[in-house]
């Protein structure tokens, strides 16, 4: 008996979803048609700490570094520099992306190359890193990181912003943006906004 009136409560419901389908009643909106999407705005100012118009940007110079080879010429492109260390894990998180996305962006035409400095205080720790990580990318090394504050100031950035520091230097020399933290996935879209311009 109990099996009985389960099938007949059963089969109660599905004459009721039914007669709604068929107009029998007013069907409540789905969480799909009553959300509203809307797409954020890619945001270049919200991006950079520190942005720069046109050639209003200082002409961007690098300290002396150790491993100055692993720095590669723009080519009149855009340069990407990536400040990082060894022992910031964001840093060493995001170094994959950073050279995905130069590959994503070159595949689009943009002409862009992107070259990590790290700040860590030896050349044995990059070594070391190396060993430890060889697919990560070459990188060059700040020789006196005592210079490191100074030489953020003139990248736009105030104080010991922390790292990782991401600076984009037009194809005239002019930096135009330098942004002190990680990037994320959200964050290629105002990159590619930015070397747009």
């Amino acid at each position: 008996m109990d099996r009985l009136s389960a099938l007949i409560a059963i089969a109660a419901l599905a004459s009721a979803c039914e007669s709604k389908k068929d107009g029998g009643g007013s069907e409540p909106p789905s969480r799909t048609n009553a959300a509203k999407v809307t797409k954020k705005a890619v945001s270049i100012e919200a991006f950079c700490d520190k942005l720069f118009k046109g050639n209003e940007g200082p002409t961007m110079t690098i300290p002396e570094v150790a491993s100055k080879e692993a720095i590669v010429p723009a080519a009149g492109g855009w340069h990407w520099f990536n400040v990082w260390a060894t022992w910031c894990k964001p840093c060493v998180e995001e170094m994959p992306r950073l050279v995905a996305w130069r590959d994503k962006l070159r595949g689009a035409g943009k002409k862009i190359e992107v070259s990590f400095i790290s700040v860590d205080e030896s050349d044995s720790e990059i070594a070391a890193f190396k060993k430890a990580n060889p697919k990560a990318p070459a990188s060059a090394r700040l020789i006196a990181t005592k210079d490191q504050e100074a030489w953020f100031g003139k990248l736009g950035l105030d104080g010991a912003p922390p790292i990782p520091i991401h600076v984009f230097v037009a194809p005239s020399g002019h930096i135009r943006c330098a942004r002190a933290g990680s990037v994320n996935e959200q964050d290629y879209a105002a990159i590619e906004a930015l070397l747009a311009e």
